[in-house]
């Protein structure tokens, strides 16, 4: 016997039903069940206290990093400083290094929003993320930080960068 053909709700895929199922796939009833869930409850900063809290604790380390980079670490040594970093939150181990690194709002900050920048100054300086995003396109790996960050990049086959990089004037 042959079932009639059913439209997903979800992906709107064909596929042979029987009378009372309505998704391809449970992946699809999932996904369409927790889309259903976010519409009503959204997971963001405004409706959830822990999102709001991730959040804050992700800016206050860019923040953190941003003074560590400039002020303290000696200019020869910042490339070390942000390589260290990137292959920290590449290989995995520190997530919120990982999120911080990928973040959009981070990385192309808008220049009026000075609670980002060291010492308040977009002028003078960058977040963090975009010193190690302004490193990525530079070094041998050529490509964007959250490429790098999140592996799709491979690693550059000697590890080897230049010495004629440089992150910032100063």
């Amino acid at each position: 016997m042959t079932h009639p053909h059913t439209t997903c709700p979800h992906c709107e895929q064909a596929f042979p039903s029987r009378p009372n199922k309505r998704f391809c796939s449970t992946r699809c009833r999932q996904a369409s069940s927790q889309k259903q869930r976010r519409n009503v409850a959204p997971m963001n900063a405004a409706n959830s206290p822990t999102v709001k809290r991730q959040q804050a604790e992700d800016y206050d380390l860019m923040k953190r990093l941003g003074e560590r980079f400039y002020l303290q670490t000696p200019p020869a040594q910042r490339l070390g400083f942000v390589e260290q970093h990137i292959q920290l939150a590449r290989s995995g181990q520190c997530p919120q290094l990982r999120r911080i690194l990928t973040n959009p709002a981070f990385i192309r900050p808008d220049k009026e929003e000075l609670g980002l920048f060291t010492r308040r100054s977009s002028s003078a300086y960058m977040t963090f993320p975009q010193a190690a995003h302004a490193y990525c396109k530079r070094s041998p790996w050529q490509s964007n930080i959250q490429d790098v960050v999140r592996g799709v990049t491979p690693e550059p086959p000697t590890g080897e960068c230049p010495d004629c990089l440089t992150v910032d004037p100063d």
